[in-house]
């Protein structure tokens, strides 16, 4: 099994996708970022801080992306 799924303007690495939201003729991929962006602030021997990661979303439209759709309709009705 490919650990890649390849789109028309884009080569996803399978263990990136958080979720697939599947709509009518429509998916929603949503890819998990890897990168933590955080800071922090210490006041003696109090602190505060704030940790967070952004994720990105791909859409695959089956009316503007059909050989895409039909790929990730392949690759899910496999998994």
């Amino acid at each position: 099994m490919s650990k890649f799924i390849k789109l028309s303007n884009v080569i996803l690495n399978i263990k990136d996708i958080h979720k697939i939201v599947v709509k009518q003729d429509k998916y929603y991929i949503h890819i998990a970022s890897k990168k933590i962006e955080g800071f922090s602030w210490n006041i003696g021997l109090f602190g505060i801080g704030k940790i967070s990661s952004h994720s990105s979303e791909i859409e695959v439209c089956k009316d503007k992306n059909l050989n895409d759709y039909i790929t990730i309709s392949h690759w899910i009705s496999k998994n």
